[in-house]
């Protein structure tokens, strides 16, 4: 699963794992309270869904590649994060994925690419546009503009992207939260009688 790590004077991120790489999300302030109101504390693991759900309003950008050797040794065991997001079809990377329209004239193609693809294909890209910022309507606008080709594998995947439903996903991590709050054991402190013991006098 995720890590959500939180310093007084940096950004808040969360650290992932993208194939054998370890990525870093910049979290803006609405996730991290997002995360916090959700009872998501620093150092607690984040569901693989909500980080998605993050990645997909914004609220998680700017991946760059985790260098601290603290970071690097946390155990991403069950770190499902990437088949909740979209994959480069060249790589497989999951991360800083763009739709991608190169080509000219009929010979136009339209494919989700990570960071050294579009490098390659960048003299020849007619349009490239982060995943984050786009949704049903503009990769349907996209379409009607003749940005985007007809019926493309990529509008397809991002179609299915966009259709996930990530807000249960927020409103089960509440409930596990509120229900651990509600287990706490509270006994009595120290040399406090319990409230049934107390007898007037």
């Amino acid at each position: 699963m995720p890590l959500f790590l939180s310093k007084p004077g940096t950004a808040p991120n969360v650290l992932t794992k993208d194939k054998e790489r370890i990525v870093s999300y910049t979290i803006t302030p609405d996730g991290a309270k997002q995360l916090r109101a959700a009872g998501i504390r620093s150092g607690a693991k984040v569901p693989s869904r909500i980080l998605a759900a993050l990645i997909r309003s914004g609220n998680a950008h700017s991946p760059r590649l985790a260098e601290s050797p603290g970071q690097v040794r946390f155990d991403f065991k069950g770190d499902d994060s990437a088949d909740f997001l979209p994959r480069c079809e060249m790589t497989g990377a999951a991360s800083d994925v763009h739709l991608v329209v190169y080509g000219e004239g009929s010979g136009t193609v339209a494919k989700l690419l990570g960071p050294e693809p579009r490098f390659v294909l960048q003299k020849v890209t007619r349009l490239s546009v982060p995943v984050t910022v786009l949704s049903l309507a503009t990769v349907s606008q996209l379409e009607t503009a003749q940005k985007l080709p007809l019926k493309t594998a990529a509008a397809a995947t991002l179609r299915d992207w966009f259709r996930q439903d990530f807000e249960s996903a927020w409103e089960k991590l509440q409930k596990q939260n509120v229900r651990k709050q509600e287990v706490l054991p509270l006994g009595p402190d120290g040399g406090e009688l319990p409230l049934g013991d107390v007898t007037d006098e």
